[in-house]
């Protein structure tokens, strides 16, 4: 009989193994739960007291018994604070570099693209049609365009987000580092391959240079656009994204202008932005330590 009261043996190394999931504090009650959970269902399975089908019910058991694992360790309000937080964005730099550097063997265009340099540097020549020249003024040309379009962007973008401690400057120059390393570094991995697979001169220059260059321009402007706007809307404390978004005032009202207060979780301090083209700008409010329990 106790032979048959036993749950399986799969199941009893399933929840072992799935228990150093949960947090230390609470391993020992999530142990002790649903080991007698599982014991209970066989006994009760054995005696013929139980009318359901008890493999299907372990396997409910068990998927359940997980759940409650990994909520006890990835707590939706860890999960939450941790994506509104700056680790999302640094985590997905990252990850974006290394998946780059995989696709690209290394950045295998980039280097070719270094060497040529280096090369036409050291050995210029004055040929009419110099096929290092051409290489180096096609790449160059629209990227300086691209940092010329980003540095007017962000002359535009200075004013709101002045008057922060070095955190939050140091945030700022990670983001706009990485968007001039990574947008410029998959258009001239992109362009090569692009003209890899088109053996048409004609189809590679019109998609793999025009039209890919063009989206290069478009894209970089644009992250360079995101950079700011996710800067405005994050707490100068803790660089979480503000929550709890209100509008009020009105777009027919010169008096009353259009403003979006939003609110940091944690209690730092609360963000008026202004919404119309001839506003005061933004204007950060501090708040004490009391609003940290709310």
């Amino acid at each position: 009989m106790r032979h048959e009261a036993s749950p399986p043996l799969l199941a009893v190394w399933l929840l072992r193994i799935v228990q150093r999931i949960v947090p230390l504090s609470a391993r020992e009650d999530w142990r002790s739960l649903w080991t007698a959970r599982l014991e209970n269902l066989w006994v009760l399975s054995a005696r013929g007291e139980f009318i359901g089908n008890a493999p299907s019910e372990t396997v409910r058991l068990c998927r359940d018994a997980c759940k409650i694992a990994f909520r006890l360790r990835f707590q939706q309000k860890s999960v939450l604070q941790w994506v509104r937080g700056p680790g999302l964005v640094l985590a997905v730099e990252g990850v974006s570099f290394v998946i780059l550097a995989l696709l690209s063997r290394g950045f295998q265009a980039t280097r070719s693209v270094i060497r040529t340099a280096i090369d036409w540097w050291s050995d210029p020549t004055h040929l009419a049609h110099d096929a290092r020249a051409e290489l180096l003024v096609a790449h160059f040309v629209p990227i300086l365009l691209a940092f010329t379009v980003g540095a007017v962007l962000m002359a535009i973008g200075r004013l709101s987000v002045g008057r922060y401690g070095w955190r939050y400057w140091l945030y700022l120059v990670s983001k706009l580092g990485a968007v001039m390393w990574i947008v410029p570094l998959v258009w001239i991995e992109g362009n090569a391959a692009l003209r890899a697979h088109l053996a048409v001169r004609t189809l590679s220059l019109l998609f793999g240079w025009l039209a890919w260059t063009l989206a290069f321009l478009g894209a970089f402007g644009c992250a360079i656009i995101w950079v700011f706007t996710d800067q405005r809307r994050r707490c100068p404390e803790c660089l979480r994204r503000l929550a709890l978004p209100v509008t009020l005032g009105s777009w027919a009202s010169i008096f009353d202008p259009v403003t979006t207060e939003m609110l940091c979780d944690e209690g730092h301090g609360s963000l008026c932005m202004d919404e119309s083209e001839i506003g005061a700008g933004d204007r950060w409010i501090a708040l004490d330590s009391s609003w940290k329990g709310l």
